[in-house]
């Protein structure tokens, strides 16, 4: 049975996707011996794998750089046209950015990463704000502890086992039992903040989204900079109008039929 299974999977298929998931925010143009590395694959494969996604228009080439086109978009938007939720949350989470005037996202959990699905801008824009289909680490985002907080303490503690602990800034928790507490004594909080932890001087709050199964959708993600003025305008004001939103949402989603 199991040589039946590998036999139907598409092992280069696999590596392709493997190609376009290497590129990201941090690496958007590389060149073949960079991608190869990256998928650890060869640079032979590297070759063929870039050049099918550029004779059908989903990469470019520029002298030794490959980067991708706008037209990778189209395969993801099978699944974002999905989300029977999408317009209810994209909804609130504007009124979230016109009341607080701050940047907002709604992100959900992926294995070790968070992804950005929507984001509106406010007219002050973080340099360092994640932008719609970027990855942040899970253990180090508000959303990501929101996802982290539902979990039973042995699937926690088997969850952190997982992830790769890098020190960000001084503030990184990188020790897996300090994590393990931390999550663990916030559960009853109805969001998580995450204070300078992946990023020196980065404060982010995220609150919540539910389906009608009480299952966690989602995380509604407010970012700003840290100072005194700062944190008490996140906790004492814009963090209302977060969770205020995303019940909103979560509770107009819970009216919808799946």
């Amino acid at each position: 049975m199991e040589d039946k299974v590998n036999k139907d999977i598409a092992t280069s298929f696999l590596k392709g996707l493997g190609v376009i998931e290497a590129f990201d925010y941090e690496n958007s143009r590389m060149t073949l011996t960079e991608v190869a590395k990256k998928v650890n694959i060869s640079r032979s494969a590297a070759r063929r794998f870039l050049l099918s996604l550029e004779s059908e228009g989903y990469a470019v080439q520029d002298e030794k750089y490959f980067s991708l086109t706008p037209k990778i978009i189209n395969l993801g938007y099978s699944y974002f046209s999905s989300l029977s939720w999408s317009e209810i949350a994209y909804k609130y989470l504007k009124t979230v950015v016109n009341e607080s005037h701050l940047s907002c996202s709604i992100d959900i959990f992926d294995e070790s990463n968070i992804i950005c699905i929507m984001r509106v801008h406010s007219s002050k824009i973080l340099k360092g704000g994640i932008h719609v289909g970027g990855k942040l680490p899970a253990s180090y985002t508000a959303t990501g502890r929101l996802f982290m907080a539902e979990m039973s303490d042995e699937e926690l503690r088997k969850y952190i086992s997982t992830l790769n602990l890098e020190q960000y800034t001084s503030k990184t928790i990188t020790n897996p039992d300090e994590l393990f507490n931390k999550i663990q004594s916030e559960r009853s909080q109805p969001y998580q903040i995450v204070e300078e932890e992946l990023e020196n001087g980065l404060l982010a709050i995220a609150t919540p989204i539910y389906d009608s199964k009480n299952k966690l959708l989602a995380g509604m993600t407010l970012g700003t900079y840290m100072n005194v003025e700062n944190m008490k305008y996140l906790k004492e004001f814009a963090l209302p109008i977060l969770l205020n939103a995303s019940n909103k949402a979560t509770e107009a989603i819970q009216l919808l039929k799946y």
